[in-house]
């Protein structure tokens, strides 16, 4: 009985010794494991730092990156608002400019004896405008140079225009009536009876200026080099006061906008370009233009052609035509369609 006592004691203690050995062997594993943990708990802290840290850099840097880009803005703001300004001087100064050269030039053609009397045509289109075309008629013979001829084109108006026209007294005037196809359709037919060497033209709501003829002389009998010629025209009423447009030349803007009225527009007769294009209703004189300057740039003449009226009703200007003609223009003339 004792024996196995003591061989269950012995048993007991082995296992208990077992026990222990393996607990001491957990604890120390346990150690190394606190160890490690406690070493990777060290290393996210110090990543979690410069995470901190980069993160407060980032914003920083976003900071002051928002900064940059209002500065910039700022910036672009006031070099816009400068170069606005600045463009806008520039075309205060070439208006200067050109008043200077009309006022000079005129002065000087005014008693100016002309080497050359070329015989000029004006070419004027009417339509139920008679209480209008007789102002600008009175324009034409009121001219300082005699040696002219005016084509009145009737396009079937449909008031007094007729009986007007009938009255008037003066041989180097003549009007054809034509049926109603536009004022393009009325310059064509126009230009199908002018029999001078320059066709000039005029609306008939706007008059010429007494010298605008001569000038033409002068401008074409002078250079003969030249096949186009446009000066400055005066619009009645820009911010409550007339104001002078004489642009220079350049091809360039000429393809963005029309430099020019009609009744500042000049050329030899008999040039194949010279010609209107029946489809547009509003923007002839911006095409006569662009197709008379395809090849070769015209004299700009510093004079006053004529003064352009925007009091008469149904003008043409800014119809609702006028973005079907602007996009068939472009097209034409610069093989785009872009708005101006």
């Amino acid at each position: 009985m004792a024996a196995a006592l003591d061989r269950r004691r012995h048993a007991d203690h082995d296992e208990i010794a077992g026990l222990r050995s393996r607990i001491a062997a957990q604890a120390e594993e346990l150690e190394r494991l606190r160890g490690v943990l406690e070493h990777h708990t060290a290393w996210l802290e110090d990543h979690g730092g410069a995470l901190r840290d980069a993160d407060a850099r980032t914003t920083t840097v976003e900071a002051r990156q928002r900064a940059l880009d209002a500065r910039q803005e700022a910036l672009d703001g006031w070099l816009d608002g400068h170069d606005t300004a600045f463009h806008g001087l520039h075309i205060r100064t070439e208006q200067l400019e050109a008043a200077r050269d009309v006022r000079t030039f005129t002065h000087w053609l005014d008693q100016h004896e002309l080497a050359a009397t070329p015989k000029i045509s004006i070419v004027l289109p009417t339509h139920n405008r008679a209480e209008l075309v007789p102002r600008a008629i009175a324009s034409v013979e009121a001219q300082r140079y005699p040696n002219w001829e005016l084509v009145i084109v009737d396009d079937a108006s449909a008031d007094s225009t007729p009986k007007v026209l009938a009255a008037l007294e003066d041989p180097r005037i003549r009007s054809i009536r034509v049926a109603h196809g536009g004022v393009c359709a009325a310059r064509n037919a126009g230009l199908a009876e002018v029999t001078g060497d320059v066709v000039a033209y005029l609306d008939d709501d706007n008059t010429m200026h007494p010298l605008w003829l001569k000038a033409l002389a002068w401008a074409f009998g002078e250079h003969p080099e030249i096949t186009a010629a446009y000066g400055g025209f005066v619009i009645d009423d820009i911010g409550g006061l007339p104001t002078l447009f004489l642009r220079r030349y350049d091809r360039e803007t000429l393809l963005e906008e029309n430099l020019a009225d009609i009744g500042a527009v000049a050329h030899r007769a008999g040039l194949k370009e010279a010609g209107f294009d029946e489809s547009l209703v509003e923007m002839g004189d911006w095409d006569l233009l662009l197709a008379l300057t395809a090849e070769r740039a015209p004299l700009v003449v510093p004079a006053i052609a004529c003064y352009y009226s925007t009091a008469s009703d149904d003008r043409l200007s800014h119809g609702p035509t006028y973005d079907a003609d602007f996009a068939a223009i472009r097209r034409k003339h610069s093989g785009t369609e872009d708005k101006p």
